[in-house]
């Protein structure tokens, strides 16, 4: 979505690319080392305009709760004010005028209901913002979702997956107090202090005098003491994110780090990044400590002056202004309010980090949100496509059946890397095909292109005569990975996962097909039995014969699948390779492989090197 004009200077330093910019324009956040990506950051203050636009636009759509919020806050503030002039009328006129309990009945109930429209307004104002908060949350979630799966498996496996589910969780949950407090405070402020100023104003003008001096200082001292809190919050952010990431990858490995001794290096290492984590976390709390403290001095302050002010006025020692003839109902009346004044601006103060928390979170999900998918020849709107997977829309499908697969002069180049070249292939319906070639062959990218997971730079990937997209490929196609992956649940779901709403008979069908109940009648629940992550408790010929049981329920037209065979015996290749002749004799199948025995099954070789066709 966007760029960035700049130039650069890049030093390599072991295992770290450096890279100093000076900008002249920013357009999209770009990917640096931490210490390069904060003073960017620090520099650009453009940066946070945008990602405070970003959050004025998603307020759009949180309007009323965040005004019903408001509203219920400028009413409690509204209640203070009687509440300050009932007891100011009842204490003057029990001590001064000496009236009896009886004649009091009036203002006492009238104290009473206000308490419990007070209470009733703070239960509406929290009520609505966390409203507000909550459908903010929702709805960024869901936006993340759609550009994962525009961007799709192959862009989306350049991030840590740990780094993502941070941004996802921990940083979307940063945005919730920004609109839950900060925005309904902010029309509070811009309301309820000026109403009380226009009530004390008759009473006493000195001291609506000090309130309308010193209640714009909260405001400034807190811009100018919160200046480095988005900067400071989006470093916690992106240190959260990367400990996150780096914490994840460790725990997926920890098999191999154990193996390789590596473990006891590690945990220092997380340690390490731990206590990073830990002064970034310090360093915005120091901020929030320090312009607590200012805050809190200068409302002391003014309310120490109204203080006074009444005081001096009650003892005759004060000879101008209202004070010269001032009453113990008005003398308690401004001194009872004046710190309600400045409790909607302190609150203001408070909410000013969750503005800046908001401010850093957004950055980084924003630079998500900004990457760019690839665009297809034929665009889909690719939030849909999981509601698009019903019984009713495969039903449909299967009118309309593929009968031949064609790259036309396809090429494909990350960058300036070019990994295809020209390939020009026609694979007919019901064709079975051993792809082959070397590492790095660009084997993977080719299967990519045909699901519809990238997007060729030049050519044409067609299914009948149709550009290829995500929505037209998952419906034809069928993929099974060399390491196929388990979700946590049954063998039963695991199987249904192509089509959830399949009847049970078809999938005990293909359960039987693929040759999952040999091993699955041994177990104590058959196919209900839960199976861990990833297959855990499983072999590598299970958990294999498991996806093949799920390609062959989507009953789809292509099967594509990537290296079947990789880490099997003799013999249990042979029973696999056995139950995919028998699954997809009737499917066009298209094996990446090395496996020579494989390669003797198919009916065509076709053979890449180094990104060209060449069999």
């Amino acid at each position: 979505m966007g760029s960035i004009q700049i130039t650069a200077k890049v030093f390599i330093k072991p295992g770290v690319l450096c890279l100093f910019i000076n900008t002249i324009k920013w357009r999209k956040p770009v990917q640096l080392t931490e210490t390069d990506n904060q003073a960017y950051f620090d520099k650009n203050k453009a940066r946070e305009k945008t990602c405070a636009g970003w959050l004025k636009e998603q307020s759009k759509a949180v309007r009323k709760p965040i005004l019903f919020a408001a509203i219920a806050g400028i009413t409690n503030g509204l209640g203070v004010i009687v509440q300050s002039a009932a007891l100011a009328y009842i204490l003057q006129a029990l001590i001064i005028d000496k009236l009896p309990w009886a004649s009091l009945i009036t203002p006492f109930t009238v104290l009473a209901a206000d308490f419990i429209l007070r209470s009733v307004c703070v239960y509406l104002h929290q009520t609505w913002g966390f409203e507000a908060g909550a459908q903010v949350k929702t709805s960024v979630r869901q936006q993340l979702l759609a550009k994962f799966l525009a961007l799709g498996p192959a862009a989306v496996k350049e991030r840590q997956s740990g780094e993502l589910a941070a941004v996802t969780l921990e940083q979307v949950d940063a945005l919730e107090n920004y609109f839950s407090r900060y925005l309904p405070q902010q029309m509070i402020v811009g309301v309820l202090p000026l109403i009380m100023i226009i009530v004390v104003m008759p009473i006493n003008w000195v001291v609506g005098l000090i309130f309308l001096v010193t209640g714009p200082l909260v405001p400034i001292f807190m811009a100018l003491v919160g200046m480095g809190a988005a900067s400071a919050n989006r470093s916690q952010f992106l240190a959260m994110a990367r400990m996150s990431g780096y914490f994840l990858d460790r725990l997926q490995g920890l098999a191999t780090l154990k193996l390789f001794g590596q473990a006891a290096q590690e945990l220092a290492n997380i340690n390490k990044i731990a206590d990073g984590f830990r002064e970034k976390t310090m360093a915005v709390l120091r901020i929030a400590f320090l312009s607590s403290a200012i805050l809190e001095f200068f409302s002391a302050v003014a309310v120490a002056l109204v203080a006074v002010y009444v005081g001096l006025g009650l003892l005759g020692l004060v000879h101008f202004g209202p004070a010269v003839h001032i009453s113990l109902s008005e003398a308690l009346f401004v001194l009872l309010l004046a710190p309600e004044f400045f409790m909607p601006l302190r609150q203001l103060a408070i909410s000013y980090h969750d503005r800046a928390a908001a401010l850093g979170a957004t950055d980084a999900i924003l630079t998500i949100l900004e990457q760019d998918a690839e665009v297809l020849d034929a665009d889909v709107s690719i939030a849909n496509d999981a509601l698009r997977t019903s019984a009713a829309s495969y039903a449909d499908f299967q009118d309309n059946k593929i009968s031949f697969i064609e790259f036309d002069n396809v090429s494909k180049s990350y960058g300036k890397r070019q990994v295809l070249t020209g390939i020009n292939l026609h694979i007919a319906a019901g064709e079975k095909v051993a792809l082959v070639g070397e590492s790095g062959a660009g084997k993977t990218t080719l299967l990519n292109l045909l699901l519809g997971f990238e997007a060729a730079t030049e050519g044409r990937v067609l299914l009948n005569g149709q550009a290829v997209n995500r929505e037209y490929a998952a419906k034809a196609i069928a993929w099974v990975g060399q390491n196929a992956y388990i979700f946590h649940g049954s063998i039963k779901d695991n199987i249904a996962l192509a089509y959830p709403d399949a009847p049970e008979q078809n999938i005990i069908d293909a359960a039987q097909a693929a040759g999952v109940t040999e091993f699955s009648a041994h177990l104590p629940d058959s196919l209900l039995t839960p199976i861990g992550e990833r297959g855990y408790g499983l072999s590598g010929g299970q958990v294999q014969r498991i996806a093949l049981a799920r390609a062959f329920l989507k009953n789809a037209d292509i099967i594509l699948l990537d290296e079947p065979t990789a880490n099997l015996d003799a013999v249990n290749k042979t029973l696999l390779l056995d139950v995919i002749d028998r699954l997809f004799i009737d499917k066009t199948l298209i094996i990446a492989s090395h496996d020579p025995e494989v390669i003797h099954r198919m009916d065509r070789r076709i053979e890449l090197q180094q990104g060209r066709l060449v069999s």
